[in-house]
């Protein structure tokens, strides 16, 4: 997706916990999802979990539609492959009588720093085309601090001490042959 294209996505869905609706061509089943949060405030390798809703406000009984987990990359610096992103980017949503909703949760990885946004988008069950609407919810800002932790995994100690520990062992041996 182009800039261009994320910029217009930005737009088109506020950055509040919202619902976006859209309805089928025919107009018959209109479905609504949404988010559980506006943004979130993460590290870079750290993982967040977020919910979205899907809900049939029409007044026939839906099956068949598809969640998809998407990420879009807000910088011109950051790389999104979106599979890196999240292991399980498309959910079956399971069947909706009128008025009921289905929760879906999602946990994402932040594996690029910068800004992000991240959506979800729900298709039309069978025998609807994907062309006969999508429902699309607000973004969910993403910034992803690109720190570098010195410390990874509490290894620092380690990867001080051993080479520290050599050194000081060949000094003891050296001062021994040369005596």
């Amino acid at each position: 997706m182009s800039r261009a294209c994320a910029v217009a996505l930005a737009v088109a869905c506020p950055l509040t916990p919202a619902t976006a609706t859209v309805a089928s061509a025919a107009g018959d089943q209109p479905v609504e999802v949404s988010v559980d949060r506006a943004e979130v405030s993460t590290r870079l390798g750290d993982s967040f979990g977020f919910r979205s809703e899907v809900t049939n406000t029409g007044a026939r009984a839906l099956s068949g539609l598809v969640t998809h987990l998407n990420v879009v990359g807000l910088d011109p610096e950051i790389y999104v492959d979106p599979e890196d992103w999240s292991e399980e980017r498309t959910k079956d949503v399971p069947d909706l009588r009128p008025g009921e909703s289905a929760e879906i949760s999602w946990s994402v990885k932040a594996v690029t720093g910068g800004h992000a946004a991240i959506y979800v988008v729900v298709l039309p069950g069978e025998p609807a085309s994907a062309r006969e609407g999508l429902a699309i919810s607000p973004a969910i800002d993403v910034r992803i601090a690109d720190t570098k932790d010195l410390n990874s995994g509490d290894v620092l100690p380690l990867a001080l001490g051993v080479p520290a520990l050599i050194g000081v062992a060949t000094l003891v041996v050296r001062r021994r042959w040369t005596r």
